[in-house]
């Protein structure tokens, strides 16, 4: 029954965990992870976001492709105004999918120093596009926030346990 099991999970890590050791976009069940950036995964709040450094101090902060595929479709997201300054956790913005209302938390403090109006203006384009279409570019405040989040090969496991819990399919999430 182990060997079984065993012999099971070496079969399918593959398809699993596409292109780990190739240092490209890893797929885990269909989803997409990029490698050129950080992650917050907290399944207990279904808070999946990526932060990608920009420059400098600029952090660009958006949804992963797990995250567009559970909200689909979004119907508007409502970003704080420029210069607004925020600490960790603080809402960022607001979502609305389907019937529901969400918050978007900032995964690092900071104040907002541009707003993607093209998401504000079309919010589907996240949906679509959820590694290019950034919601938010923060000035970090401290340093030490990124800290808390974590590499791809780290989210990995969760991800694929939400994927599969929540049945998600990221086969209309074009990334």
């Amino acid at each position: 029954m182990r060997r079984r099991s065993f012999i099971k999970a070496v079969l399918l890590a593959p398809f699993f965990y596409r292109s780990v050791a190739l240092g490209k976009d890893i797929k885990v069940l269909g989803c997409t992870i990029k490698e050129d950036r950080l992650y917050r995964v907290e399944p207990h709040r279904m808070l999946f976001q990526w932060v990608k450094h920009e420059g400098e101090k600029v952090y660009s902060v958006g949804m992963m492709s797990i995250l567009a595929a559970l909200t689909y479709p979004l119907y508007s997201i409502r970003v704080k105004p420029v210069g607004t300054k925020l600490e960790f956790d603080d809402n960022l913005a607001t979502v609305e999918a389907g019937k529901r209302i969400a918050t978007f938390p900032t995964p690092i403090s900071g104040k907002i120093v541009e707003i993607n109006e093209m998401v504000v203006n079309d919010p589907e384009v996240v949906n679509r596009k959820p590694y290019s279409s950034w919601i938010a570019k923060l000035e970090i405040g401290n340093l030490e926030d990124l800290k808390r989040l974590q590499k791809p090969q780290e989210v990995l496991e969760a991800i694929k346990e939400v994927i599969i819990e929540e049945d998600v399919d990221c086969s209309k999430v074009e990334e």
